[in-house]
C-alpha cells in the first residue's frame, strides 16, 4: 500500500470511529481481491477498498467487489479525504 492510500485509510478510520463505527481490517487468506475495511455502524455494514487519489482498483479486486455486491454486500471505492467525508455524511445523525 502507497502512503497516499495509506493516509486514505486512516483517515477513514479515523473519521469512521469519530462517527460511532466499529473499523476493522478486512483480510481474508486465500481470498484476495477484497476490501480493505469493515465499517459496522448505523445500522449498516459497509466494505470499503482505499486507494490513492485517482488510483484504479485492480481487475481481481473489481470482480471480487461486483461478486460481493451481487450477493447483497455495500461495497464503496474510496480514493480522497473528501470522498470519505461524502460518505460518512450520509451517517449523519
Amino acid at each position: 500500500m502507497g502512503k497516499a492510500e495509506n493516509y486514505v485509510e486512516q483517515y477513514l478510520k479515523k473519521q469512521a470511529e469519530k462517527k460511532g463505527f466499529l473499523v476493522y481490517k478486512f483480510v481474508s487468506p486465500g481470498n484476495n481481491g477484497v476490501p480493505d475495511r469493515i465499517l459496522i455502524g448505523h445500522g449498516k455494514t459497509v466494505f470499503v477498498e482505499t486507494k490513492a487519489p485517482k488510483a484504479k482498483a485492480r481487475a481481481l479486486q473489481i470482480a471480487v467487489h461486483k461478486l460481493m455486491q451481487k450477493h447483497g454486500a455495500d461495497v464503496r471505492l474510496i480514493d480522497t479525504r473528501e470522498k470519505v467525508d461524502e460518505f460518512l455524511a450520509c451517517f449523519e445523525k
